[in-house]
């Protein structure tokens, strides 16, 4: 064997180097997570921009305005988000806040004020992952979370039930994966959660609700966020996703309508082409205020009541639709969108 004193000195690790050795990820720290293939099992590493399946869990993408609680599924003005009560809703308003940093990292949250029910009352809030995107979590363990508020009077149980399709992004029918139950205490800004060992065959879609078993109540108000759904048990760090990639998520489902074209077939109609490529889906139409167009020279003309009265055919990139209640039209004359007027949202949320 040589004698090391006469190895050239460059072949051995310095003592700094030495000190890097010791401070870097060793093989035994790797031995939990290589065995288990759990994401949970690694510590301090960065979230990848896509793992919360649940798009717009930050709540900061909206198109609507506040909405009223009724005991029917409504679209929340928080996008992609469904809210409903349960027995008899005397009051309340569905609202997007957009200052509880308390609760909320975003501080953009959904706020159902002033609720008033009575019998077995309830708050319900349902998010819905289509088929797509569900795929990933097939046989696999998954994690939900959410932020919430009430001053309800006392403790209120938080009911989280996660179901599957049983068709394709049909959700007429479901079937239950897992379901928890957690006491949220009032006057508290509170964490819920659910960890789902096994989600089984999922790749139909997924559906989340979150049940407020509230009871009757008068003039309550519950707060509602920063939702999640992660591969694996573990809780993650919730991810925050740059605004404008979380705004073009939701562009799949829901997004408004401009720079309509319409060209006018009688005094008080105009058939006019929508463009929305890239939809989930053949959206439907829906608007918040009366159309204002323009013939660019001669006049401007607005809907006596906001309607797209017919839809004749439409896709999922774009549609031709029928837009009534204008006075005054020429036929044959063609006609563009105003600045103002209503916004037209094209919708295919599930």
């Amino acid at each position: 064997m040589a004698d090391t004193a006469l190895q050239d000195p460059s072949a051995f690790a310095t003592a700094a180097q030495g000190v890097l050795a010791n401070t870097a990820v060793q093989p035994g720290d790797l031995a939990v997570v290589a065995t288990s293939g759990d994401y949970g099992d690694l510590n301090d590493i960065p979230l990848a921009g896509l793992a919360n399946a649940i798009i717009n869990g930050c709540g900061r993408v909206s198109h609507r305005g506040d909405q009223s609680l009724t005991d029917s599924w409504g679209k929340a003005p928080v996008d992609l988000l469904s809210v409903k009560a349960e027995g008899t809703v005397s009051a309340g308003t569905i609202k997007h806040v957009t200052s509880a940093f308390t609760l909320s990292e975003t501080g953009h949250v959904t706020f159902v004020e002033n609720a008033t029910l009575t019998g077995s009352g309830a708050i319900l809030f349902r998010r819905r992952i289509e088929a797509k995107d569900a795929w990933k979590f097939y046989n696999a363990a998954a994690h939900y979370s959410a932020r919430v508020y009430h001053d309800h009077g006392a403790n209120v149980d938080f009911i989280i039930t996660v179901r599957k399709a049983d068709s394709v992004d049909d959700f007429a029918s479901t079937t239950q994966i897992a379901t928890g139950t957690v006491s949220v205490a009032n006057d508290s800004n509170s964490d819920i959660d659910l960890a789902v060992a096994d989600m089984g065959d999922c790749r139909n879609g997924i559906e989340i609700e979150v049940k407020v078993d509230c009871g009757a109540i008068t003039t309550k108000d519950t707060y509602f966020g920063q939702e999640q759904l992660s591969i694996g048990t573990a809780k993650r760090p919730f991810l925050v996703r740059p605004l404008a990639l979380e705004e073009k998520l939701v562009s799949r489902y829901v997004r408004s309508i401009g720079a309509i074209l319409g060209v006018a077939n009688s005094g008080s109609n105009m058939q006019a082409v929508f463009s929305h490529p890239g939809m989930r889906a053949a959206p439907s139409y829906e608007v918040d205020a009366p159309i204002a167009m323009t013939d660019g020279y001669t006049a401007d003309f607005t809907q006596s009541q906001a309607s797209i009265t017919s839809v004749h055919e439409n896709n999922a990139d774009h549609g031709r639709v029928d837009i009534a209640y204008f006075s005054g039209l020429t036929s044959g004359r063609f006609h563009i969108q105003r600045g103002t007027g209503g916004l037209i949202l094209a919708s295919a949320e599930l």
